[in-house]
């Protein structure tokens, strides 16, 4: 049985149950715990208890036919909608941008923006444009990122261009190194992996996250260790 239906059933009994008990107990003579509301007619005792019970159940089942999905309520999917709090950030940036159509900050919150909404296609657009203003490394890793992720994590030959592109003007550049140590770890290659993050972490720039880095250093060589014990089994 499906566990969203236990839960409901429990939730539900927790509340009638009780009614009804107590309900019994009261029309019931034999039982002096509780007072027999004699001044009561007994159809209109017997209806309250009834009412209520399905008062209950109507609010309950209008309730999930409004929000519910039984069928997927447990099951993770990707959620396209963009979070408002996201969306008020990416409207605030595309306004400014369109009044200051060169401000390189500007350019560059709503590449972020886009980013963190899952537009990619729209922060490449937006970071081409300030691209097209300076070439800078940063903004470079950023593209990389963003087309990696749009294309569905595919290590093409266009991201590949560019984090070469990137790495040439800065061979510490964190978003780039950060890519292709997760691109990597996906595919199985923790050696590798580790060496992009070891370099991120002797590079000294301050911005490097090193106790998340470090985390996934021991994570990949744990992984390694995984896969080197399974081969020699």
């Amino acid at each position: 049985m499906n566990s969203l239906v236990i839960a409901i059933v429990v939730i539900l009994l927790s509340f009638i149950a009780p009614l009804w008990l107590l309900h019994l107990r009261a029309v019931n003579p034999n039982d002096t715990s509780v007072a027999t509301p004699s001044l009561t007619p007994a159809k209109l005792m017997w209806l309250i208890p009834t009412m209520i019970t399905l008062t209950l159940l109507l609010v309950t089942l209008t309730v999930y036919v409004q929000i519910g999905r039984f069928a997927d309520w447990d099951k993770g999917y990707v959620d396209e909608n963009i979070d408002y709090l996201i969306a008020a950030d990416i409207n605030k940036n595309a306004k400014a941008v369109s009044e200051t159509p060169h401000d390189k900050i500007a350019l560059l919150k709503l590449a972020h923006a886009y980013a963190e909404g899952g537009l990619y296609a729209q922060s490449v657009e937006t970071l081409d444009k300030l691209l097209a203003i300076e070439s800078d490394a940063e903004v470079l890793g950023m593209k990389a990122n963003a087309l990696y992720y749009r294309d569905g994590r595919d290590m093409s030959l266009e991201v590949s261009i560019i984090l070469s592109q990137a790495l040439a003007i800065d061979p510490n550049e964190i978003q780039s190194l950060l890519l292709m140590a997760t691109h990597a770890y996906l595919n199985k290659e923790f050696q590798q992996a580790i060496a992009y993050w070891q370099q991120l972490l002797d590079s000294n720039n301050p911005n490097v996250n090193r106790a998340s880095i470090n985390r996934a250093i021991l994570k990949a060589e744990q992984s390694q260790a995984n896969r080197t014990v399974t081969a020699s089994e």
